[in-house]
């Protein structure tokens, strides 16, 4: 596989797990077509690992960033192998290139849902309220008629049972 180079800082306080030999595992796990995490732990690190030394070490970074770039590519020739004929699954393979995404291979699959009103104007918004009025006793009726009664004299429009469903 790509040999890729790390060379270290010295640090204080316990010695780092990341040697060449596991840089070297997690990159060629990646040219396998595997994610940064699932190389990671096929090498017998943890992602939270992965990402603390993305984070303290500058030169993993440009190993992880060589790595996806193998990742991508082992993906994009397995899609070249089966449109020239190679037998194999082409939503995998799709699923794999789509997973890539987080590099900046433009294999990212998107959908747009536009929803519009008639003739593409604004959608449409009614808000109704139900009542069941079964449920009222023939007191509870009467003060709501009382009510209705008062509504109306004040706002001057007719508003009774009948504008309820």
């Amino acid at each position: 596989m790509t040999h890729v180079p790390v060379k270290l800082k010295a640090t204080l306080g316990r010695p780092t797990k990341l040697t060449d030999k596991v840089v070297q595992d997690i990159v060629d796990g990646m040219a396998t077509g595997l994610s940064a995490e699932a190389a990671a732990a096929q090498a017998g690190v943890s992602a939270t690992t992965l990402y603390i030394w993305q984070n303290k070490y500058p030169e993993f970074v440009e190993a992880i960033q060589m790595g996806r770039q193998l990742a991508l590519l082992w993906w994009e020739q397995r899609a070249r192998d089966m449109a020239q004929g190679a037998s194999g699954s082409a939503q995998i393979v799709s699923l794999g290139l789509r997973n890539r995404s987080r590099s900046a291979s433009g294999w990212i699959a998107s959908e747009r849902l536009e929803i519009s009103g008639p003739n593409g104007g604004p959608v449409q918004k009614e808000t109704t309220h139900k009542f069941d009025l079964n449920y009222l006793t023939d007191e509870e009726l009467e003060v709501l008629d009382r009510a209705f009664s008062k509504i109306s004299d004040a706002t001057g429009e007719r508003i009774g049972f009948d504008d309820f469903e």
